[in-house]
């Protein structure tokens, strides 16, 4: 092994596509100027988000090894044997049978684990988790974790969720008392992994963007026409995000503004919000625009007067995030209308000039957090000004990437082994 210093080798595990995984990116560029030599080691499997995966390979300066899952026949061999592990864990109820029972994608990222040798391994997404372990047992290494995601709190509580929160909880117990280090998207998250493993909390790397690629001022509002216009975005735009509720909102918004949907959908969930809009009486302000590449979402929300995070708080996980929409607003120094989850309330309990709460799954509440801004010229170019300053002050990667950095040089000294 080289040592603690800068020119470690840092290898990046993830069971995603480069171009689905923002935060595994930042962190590779931190840990890659910070002078470290670093791998990601990620997956090729869906052909719509090839052009991202491609944008990012082209200006990636550390290495990048993608293992391709596209073949239907291998996908159905891995598909049986997770099935085949999930059969002998039920009979044996023995844990070395639970990461492969609970992902296709820990078979492939082990093996391509073992065969680079770094001095430090860390795991995005529970999948990866167990790879980075191993990877670390074989090469005298150390591991960290990332919990973008509170993993056990994904599904709604009942049966059908069991086995696999079962197979889950076996991951991470298993692992979680050995990583150098575990950061956490939100404080709600590493909170709620603090409770659910009697350990230290993660160390909190909120999921905000490069100062690089905000814009060069704040702007009194949107140029976005028609308008005013209400922003939202996604890789794909599909239910459980509270889109229902925002064009029920728009119809009963005083201010009758247009609400603007970015990403990929699916025809017939196009149709269904097509559907209520036509209900509703909005038709006209429904819009749907085509997915981005990553390095062009900033700017393209600069457009317009206010982001939209509408979650809906179905899940715990989806409770405690704060997500990547929150900060790109802000970064592209648009006021964020926030549901009142617990992550957002808090957040807008500590920034109330950049942000305005509604009721999840409330139009008429939504309705008038829209109103309150966008009839008031004054407070509109307020907010904009207010968030533009928060992401230049505070919330953008150039501090959360040097928290990343810090971590993975005491992770190399020894010095921030965790305690379960």
């Amino acid at each position: 092994m080289t040592g603690p210093h800068p020119g470690s080798h840092i290898c990046i595990l993830t069971p995603g596509q480069l171009g689905s995984n923002p935060r595994v990116v930042k962190e590779a560029h931190a840990l890659h100027e910070a002078g470290f030599t670093v791998t990601v080691v990620a997956i090729r499997m869906l052909e719509g988000v090839e052009p991202r995966d491609q944008s990012i390979l082209r200006e990636a300066p550390f290495r990048i090894e993608r293992i391709d899952l596209r073949s239907r026949a291998g996908w159905r061999l891995r598909r049986l044997g997770q099935e085949l592990a999930g059969a002998a864990h039920a009979a044996s109820g023995r844990r070395l049978f639970s990461s492969r029972a609970f992902s296709v994608f820990t078979p492939v990222l082990m093996a391509a684990a073992s065969r680079i040798a770094a001095d430090l391994y860390i795991a995005h997404y529970p999948p990866a988790l167990p790879a980075a372990r191993a990877a670390a047992l074989r090469f005298g290494a150390g591991y960290a974790y990332d919990a973008e995601d509170f993993h056990l709190g994904e599904w709604r509580d009942g049966p059908a969720a069991e086995p696999n929160r079962s197979h889950l909880r076996a991951i991470e117990a298993a692992a979680l008392p050995g990583c150098r280090y575990i950061t956490a998207a939100s404080p709600e998250i590493a909170r709620a992994y603090a409770q659910a493993y009697a350990m230290y909390p993660p160390q909190v790397v909120l999921n905000s963007f490069p100062l690089s690629q905000a814009p060069d001022r704040p702007t009194a509002r949107g140029t976005a026409d028609p308008g005013p216009s209400l922003y939202w975005f996604s890789q794909v735009i599909g239910s459980d995000r509270g889109l229902e509720c925002a064009i029920k909102a728009i119809a009963r918004a005083a201010s009758r503004p247009h609400l603007y949907l970015r990403g990929h959908v699916d025809a017939p969930y196009a149709d269904q919000l097509q559907s209520l809009a036509q209900q509703e009486g909005v038709p006209e302000r429904l819009h749907f625009q085509p997915s981005a590449l990553p390095g062009e979402l900033i700017r393209l929300a600069a457009n317009h007067d206010l982001g939209l995070c509408a979650e809906p708080g179905h899940t715990a996980n989806n409770a405690f995030a704060l997500s990547n929409k929150l900060f790109t607003y802000l970064m592209a120094g648009l006021p964020a209308i926030l549901s009142d989850t617990p992550a957002q309330r808090a957040f807008a309990g500590l920034h109330p000039l950049a942000t305005a709460l509604f009721t999840a799954g409330d139009a008429v509440s939504l309705a008038a957090s829209l109103d309150s801004l966008l009839q008031d010229s004054a407070r509109l170019a307020q907010a904009r000004a207010c968030a533009f300053d928060l992401a230049q002050k505070t919330y953008n990667w150039d501090r959360e990437g040097a928290i990343v950095v810090d971590l993975a040089r005491q992770a190399l000294d020894g010095s921030s082994r965790r305690r379960a």
